[in-house]
């Protein structure tokens, strides 16, 4: 790997944890947004609930850099939603365009960087449609205006925890190469 993918993806993380409270509420307004077809709501809901329960998809790391997988995750579903409903994406990149104009790059510097220790992020946006949290699940929260308001209040408080300092995250980030290994488990079943 170069010293160019390593910076390009560090920039990709750092600014996803930066973004992640503007982030999370542009994935509330697309949960709530009829014009995607269901599993893509719901998947988006999925992606939420990732990041309430703190499931990890990799596995091992504290502080900021457990964010990471946050980040990326959130990141391949939205790649998968725009898929799935082109013309729902294309009028959410107009109202969110810090998050979804760059969204392309970001993964394809993800990739870059991460090679076939990628899949194991793929997979895990993959799954999110099938998360519960606090005994809800992402379906839950599309079909059931309840379970909705409930997801909308959940992340809201999360945010408030979500103050993130630049120069901390930025200090983080310098350890990023820690994710390496915990994610090479995932696909050779040995960290080396």
């Amino acid at each position: 790997m170069s010293t160019a993918a390593r910076e390009r993806f560090v920039e990709v993380v750092r600014d996803g944890i930066l973004s992640l409270p503007q982030d999370l509420k542009a994935v509330l307004r697309m949960v709530d947004d009829p014009e995607f077809d269901d599993d893509s709501r719901v998947a988006a809901a999925g992606a939420l609930l990732h990041v309430l329960s703190a499931a990890n998809a990799i596995p091992g790391l504290r502080g900021l850099l457990a964010y990471i997988d946050d980040v990326l995750v959130l990141r391949f579903v939205l790649e998968d939603m725009g898929r799935r409903s082109p013309e729902a994406m294309a009028r959410h990149r107009e109202e969110s365009p810090e998050l979804l104009a760059p969204l392309e790059d970001q993964l394809a510097a993800t990739r870059d960087y991460l090679g076939d220790l990628t899949s194991v992020l793929e997979k895990a946006a993959a799954g999110v449609s099938r998360l519960s949290h606090e005994g809800k699940t992402a379906r839950q929260c599309v079909s059931d205006s309840e379970m909705g308001t409930w997801l909308y209040d959940e992340i809201h408080t999360a945010i408030v925890d979500m103050d993130f300092d630049p120069d901390v995250v930025s200090r983080a980030m310098k350890s990023v190469d820690q994710i390496l290994p915990q994610l090479r488990v995932h696909v050779t079943g040995r960290a080396s």
